[in-house]
């Protein structure tokens, strides 16, 4: 019986050989039918790869067959004392190096298995036009996933390990990762566009350069060339005419303000009714208390002021340094909320009372056709038209043109889309003055807030920048305005306001941060609420 096991499986190595010679034989007429079919620069390539081929042998399939043979005698368990003595013979050591041969010779085996598909996956691509061969779709593959691996910096471990959704994820991840700093990239730059579309639409309008000869067609064709020379034609007919009729409205205009003029003139020096006469009625009549009682206040509202900011100077000396940033900034909110109490309801109210002492409205300033009617007796009881001290600053702004310098393109832009397009160091005191002032208006006034309002806003603004006094210089030194809205008897005519500039000059060592929007921030929280 072990003869006939040892002839059986003798005959299956046989059997094995056979079928491997056979094979090997098959790969090498194959290689010779891949060389003849090939072009002529590739024959030799291929001519070196068959030697190569033929000079590797075949794999040895019987010493496999061999070694599993021996191992399974070794492992089945015999009483016969042949068996034994074998068992003794073929140690643990030795079964080991068996199984560790057995193991080389398969991965030899499979690796020239593969090498052999290889080889026929590239023959039938080069010959029948299939698909690639298995190895060149892994390599591409590879490559692929190398360089997106590089470019989304998508690193992973134990990426066999993961399951296919932990792997979707991070790869979503990764490209969200670079896909939306482009997306918010794409976005600031449209938002870009249209904010210069704007500009440039605005600049357009400041400029006037909107006109429908800017929209018209260019081409030469005989229709649009037609009408274009009938437009010129009609549009060339009417100007003659329009420009007659507004030269003759611009002189009956002329003349009826000077008919007006010379009337007044006129009716005045009859009546013997002037501005002196009506300033010395005023000067009679009046009931205005005196100015120097409006000093002491200003002097004490500049002191109240003064002693806020000293008490948050020494808060603040005083306070520890590892102190939280929050307690900091909510006892600053405090101490900055009673700087700005002392400003509003005393310090501007004083300074309002010394401007208004003495303002009055201009009694020229009428244009109807019978100014004389002022001129006759009146009942004692009709008060005096006083003017308010923020009337006064508009009379100044009016006076300088600051509307049509805050209306100029560049200021236009710079309110319209907080552009600071102007150099401040080329920016005069007065130009600063001017700009404050329209800012005032244009946050105010809208609102309907009370010429007090607009006041207390103009001082906060005039601390904030430290040119309180240089402003309130600008306005009281007014020649124009001294003569026309002021009494002889006024504070500012008398002192020249001399005294509570230098009083006034105390606080130019004060860094304020005052709010200058406070009397409009509800109504602004409201409309930004809705």
């Amino acid at each position: 019986m072990d003869r006939l096991k040892i002839l059986e499986e003798e005959q299956d190595v046989l059997n094995s050989s056979l079928i491997s010679l056979t094979t090997h034989f098959a790969q090498v007429q194959f290689r010779l039918r891949q060389i003849v079919d090939a072009p002529s620069d590739q024959k030799e390539n291929l001519l070196k790869e068959l030697e190569e081929f033929a000079f590797r042998g075949i794999p040895d399939v019987s010493s496999i067959l061999l070694c599993k043979s021996e191992a399974n005698t070794a492992l089945v368990p015999s009483t016969d004392s042949s068996l034994h003595i074998s068992n003794d013979e073929c140690t643990d050591i030795e079964l080991e190096s068996k199984i560790a041969q057995r193991k080389l010779k398969q991965k030899e085996l499979i690796e020239q298995l593969k090498t052999q598909l290889e080889d026929l996956e590239r023959y039938a691509y080069e010959t029948d036009g299939q698909d690639l061969p298995q190895s060149v779709i892994l390599e591409r593959q590879n490559l692929l996933i190398n360089h997106l691996k590089e470019k989304l910096n998508f690193e992973v471990d134990d990426l066999c390990k993961l399951s296919v959704d932990d792997l979707r994820w991070q790869v979503d991840h990764a490209i969200n990762e670079i896909v939306n700093p482009l997306k918010m990239k794409e976005q600031l730059v449209n938002q870009l566009k249209t904010q210069v579309s704007d500009l440039e639409r605005f600049i357009h309008y400041l400029q006037g350069e909107v006109s429908t000869e800017a929209y018209a067609c260019t081409c030469t064709c005989p229709v649009h060339t037609n009408s274009a020379k009938l437009s010129a034609k009609k549009s060339r007919k009417p100007f003659p005419q329009e420009h007659t009729n507004d030269g003759n409205h611009t002189k009956t205009l002329n003349t009826v303000r000077k008919v007006i003029t010379l009337l007044h003139l006129y009716l005045m020096s009859q009546l013997g009714c002037g501005r002196d006469r009506v300033r010395r009625n005023i000067d009679k009549n009046s009931d205005i208390p005196v100015w120097r009682d409006m000093r002491a206040r200003l002097d004490t509202a500049i002191e109240d002021v003064l002693q806020n900011v000293a008490a948050m100077e020494r808060h603040f000396e005083d306070e520890d340094y590892n102190s939280h940033t929050s307690d900091l900034d909510l006892s600053k909110a405090q101490f900055n909320a009673r700087i700005t109490a002392s400003v509003r309801k005393h310090l501007a109210i004083c300074i309002r009372d010394l401007i208004q002492h003495g303002l009055t409205s201009d009694v020229r300033a009428s244009n109807s056709v019978v100014p004389f009617v002022g001129c006759f007796p009146q009942k004692k009881s009709v008060s005096h038209n006083f003017m308010h001290a923020w009337e006064l600053i508009i009379k100044y702004y009016e006076i300088k043109n600051g509307h049509i310098y805050n209306s100029s393109p560049a200021q236009k832009l710079s309110q319209s889309f907080n552009l600071d397009l102007v150099n401040r160091r080329s920016i005069s005191p007065k130009q600063i003055l001017l700009i404050t002032i329209g800012n005032i208006i244009a946050t105010h006034t809208p609102y309907k807030r009370s010429h007090n309002s607009h006041f207390k806003a103009f001082i906060c603004a005039a601390l904030n920048t430290n040119k309180l006094v240089i402003w309130l210089r600008y306005i009281l030194q007014c020649q124009y305005l001294l003569e026309n809205y002021y009494t002889s008897w006024s504070y500012v005519v008398k002192t020249g306001f001399q005294d509570a500039f230098h009083t006034l000059d105390r606080l130019s060592s004060v860094r304020f941060d005052l709010p200058v929007d406070l009397a409009v921030q509800q109504f602004q929280n409201i409309k930004d609420a809705f």
